[in-house]
């Protein structure tokens, strides 16, 4: 019989319990016991207003067991292991203490000076032809929303760029990064700058999505060796021996802008060691979708920097005046905007979906918070998003697209890895990855597919760790294949739109890749999408995770999911407790 594990709560509760006085223990014992139980859950801390209905905890006697135990301090100056703020919000003093680095930071780079003066902006964006037509006379300009955030990411030390799929956040930033690079400095110094990505996946999709805008740009064209995007760990040169950074305070990095894509996976701990390592002049750029699923980590900076700045509302005043100085486009804007919202860009205008009304409709809804909405179109019977409840039907519906992928030659297997994907809420489970990944191969095998064979031709592999040697990296997918003399070997997309060959026997850790969880497809596309949820009510039934799976598609998407399980999950947008949002507003 396995012994059950000890709960990491009361393991700390107890051990810090040991250094409070006697008649404290059982407040601190209780208070970390809630506080690892937050954290679990995605929250950086735990607001004592959260406490208020639970009958089982006295709030006033916590509070006061815990300042008086010798072991909780108000802020992390008094170097103990719990913080307790201002605003009766507990932590541990890590995580209090990276979240003042990230508000101080940004409340740094959101009071300095403009990095080019309007006129000079101007100049540089009509010289590349990206000032927009003028109104008929008594008319406006019609607001250009990645034109704004072009502008406002030039001119500024920070900007979030934020928007759903297909929005055109990669076209603004390529369009940003060629307009930089045909703005020097003062002394005539082209910016240097750097592309980053949490992580290797997504470093991957934005760099080929930069290669498709330079296609189609001279200036980009040009500059495409020294735009190669890479991990943030690789870009703060990570030393696993100490587990450090190479740059930091001490020794800022040597790059005057830094892109960060796909931000909503940021992890807090490493947005903090980001700023830190920046030069004080240098421009940061965060990019993401803030519906998308927060990182794993506990927190969730682009949620909080949207929530803070209203993004949805339109800039602030000064952000406004700045785009109608460079653009002369005039921008609708918030009410007593605080400081923040005069550094987020909301893009409005869908471009992906046009042909796909059920994909991009039901997007919408959600990211509006509008569950009703996003029901009726499930109800609509749009070809493009269909809801079903037997994922034996599902797979019966897709079985000639799945024995035409595996009787691809590799090339081809290699261009199909974009074509269909099942994604999971979970692992395990009869709708999780594992049972899906069993299902696809037992109908293969009854098409005398030699599924026994760990490298039968066409098997989709998802890589699971980096391996810097061979440049491949945790998230990438590949497919499995035979070299002339039969060896096995897996295929992988090449930097140049080619094809890659390793031997399987070099290919770092990885799993079967029919189906992967919809947290590993984040920063993916796929042609069609299933996405399967739980059969069971629980925390992954969550809009969020709805969203992100649903965005994965390009064309069509097939929900697998019990529609009572669905009408509770569309309503359900978990925000997770910490105290940037107040810090910045």
């Amino acid at each position: 019989m396995t012994a059950e594990l000890p709960n990491v709560g009361d393991v700390l509760g107890r051990a810090l319990a040991r250094y409070a006085t006697d008649a404290t223990r059982p407040a601190v014992t209780q208070a970390v016991r809630l506080l690892t139980a937050h954290r679990a859950a995605g929250n950086v801390c735990l607001p004592f207003d959260d406490l208020a209905h639970d009958r089982e905890v006295d709030a006033d006697s916590l509070r006061e067991g815990l300042l008086t135990s010798g072991v909780c301090g108000r802020d992390e100056k008094a170097m103990l292991p719990l913080v307790l703020d201002a605003e009766d919000r507990l932590y541990l003093r890590r995580d209090f203490a990276v979240e003042r680095r990230i508000a101080t930071a940004l409340q740094s780079r959101l009071a300095a000076p403009a990095a080019v003066p309007p006129e000079v902006l101007r100049d540089a964006l009509a010289a590349r032809g990206e000032l927009p037509v003028e109104p008929p006379v008594g008319g406006e300009v019609e607001p250009d929303w990645q034109l704004a955030a072009i502008a406002a990411a030039a001119s500024r030390r920070f900007l979030l760029l934020t928007g759903g799929p297909g929005t055109g956040k990669t076209t603004t930033v390529a369009r940003l990064l060629a307009l930089l690079l045909d703005l020097p400095d003062e002394q005539g110094i082209t910016p240097r700058i750097a592309l980053c990505a949490p992580t290797g996946k997504a470093a991957a999709r934005m760099a080929e999505a930069i290669r498709r805008h330079a296609a189609s740009d001279a200036t980009l064209q040009a500059a495409l060796p020294d735009l190669e995007p890479r991990t943030l760990h690789r870009l703060l040169g990570y030393r696993a021996l100490d587990d450090s950074f190479l740059f930091g305070r001490d020794r800022a990095l040597p790059f005057d802008v830094v892109v960060v894509d796909e931000a909503s996976m940021l992890d807090p701990v490493l947005l903090a060691e980001l700023l830190d390592a920046l030069a004080d002049d240098a421009r940061l750029v965060l990019v993401g979708d803030r519906d998308q699923l927060a990182a794993v980590a506990a927190g969730q900076v682009l949620g909080d920097l949207c929530r803070a700045a209203n993004a949805d509302r339109g800039p602030g005043r000064a952000l406004a005046d700045l785009v109608r100085q460079t653009t002369g486009m005039q921008l609708p804007t918030q009410d007593d905007a605080p400081p923040i919202a005069d550094h987020v860009i909301q893009l409005r205008v869908n471009h992906r979906f046009g042909a796909q009304p059920g994909l991009d409709h039901f997007a919408r809804a959600l990211a509006l918070r509008d569950p009703r909405g996003a029901l009726a179109v499930l109800d609509a019977g749009h070809p493009d998003l269909v809801l079903a409840t037997d994922p034996d039907a599902v797979l019966r519906e897709l079985e000639d697209e799945l024995l035409a992928i595996v009787a691809a030659s590799a090339d081809e297997a290699v261009a199909d890895l974009g074509r269909l994907r099942v994604l999971a809420a979970t692992r395990h489970g009869a709708g999780g990855t594992l049972a899906w990944n069993r299902r696809i191969e037992d109908l293969l095998a009854r098409h005398g597919i030699r599924v026994d064979d760990p490298w039968y031709p066409g098997r989709p592999i998802l890589v699971l760790a980096n391996d810097h040697q061979n440049r491949i990296f945790n998230g990438d997918l590949g497919v499995a294949c035979r070299d002339e003399n039969g060896r096995p070997q897996v295929a992988f997309p090449g930097a140049d739109g080619g094809v890659r060959y390793v031997s399987a026997f070099r290919v770092p850790e990885h799993e079967t890749a029919w189906a992967m969880t919809v947290h590993k497809s984040q920063g993916s596309e796929f042609d069609t999408v299933v996405l399967s949820m739980p059969s069971e009510d629980g925390p992954l039934w969550q809009a969020p995770l709805l969203y992100t799976g649903i965005t994965r598609a390009r064309r069509r998407a097939l929900l697998v999911a019990e529609a009572e399980l669905l009408r509770a999950g569309v309503t359900r947008w978990p925000e997770r407790s910490s105290g940037l949002y107040t810090a910045l507003r």
